[in-house]
């Protein structure tokens, strides 16, 4: 199902992402906030442990995203952080040369774990080798046309042509 453009996973974006390694071991990251493509303001985890920081050149904007954010994930103690890693999420795999699949047990949800198809396969050559060779375990795939993992169902068997 393609989302509509008011959509919040097509209205806001992300851009410039960046990590930095933390003595610690912990990872902390920024990214710049979009909506429909113009830049909003700046996103950031100290790796601490803590929600994220947000900074809004456009303060209505910031107030609309948080809001959005709210109605999306409705039990999430921070949903605009929720957001932001499904915005990470989305540009990541859609910026990935490979196809990305899970299967069940895989938290992609809580955690984004993926796999990765060996690399020159193609969306369908995947999705049909997942749909043979996983169909118990629930296999998903990432379709970049929609931004999100999408069940892979076994193909119907052909019909006799008479």
């Amino acid at each position: 199902m393609v989302l509509p453009i008011s959509h919040p996973l097509q209205r806001y974006s992300i851009s410039g992402y960046r990590e930095s390694d933390l003595p610690s071991g912990a990872v902390s990251w920024s990214a710049n906030l979009l909506r429909y493509g113009q830049s909003f303001g700046l996103v950031s985890d100290d790796g601490l442990g803590g929600p994220c920081g947000w900074t809004f050149t456009d303060g209505g904007y910031g107030e609309e995203f948080l809001a959005a954010a709210a109605a999306l994930h409705p039990g999430a103690e921070h949903p605009g952080d929720v957001l932001v890693e499904q915005l990470i999420t989305i540009r990541q795999l859609n910026s990935l040369d490979q196809v990305a699949y899970c299967l069940e047990g895989d938290r992609f949800e809580e955690l984004g774990e993926h796999r990765l198809a060996e690399p020159g396969r193609s969306f369908p050559q995947v999705r049909r080798d997942l749909a043979t060779r996983c169909a118990d375990r629930n296999p998903r795939i990432w379709d970049k046309s929609v931004s999100a993992m999408v069940p892979v169902r076994p193909e119907p068997p052909a019909t006799p042509a008479g």
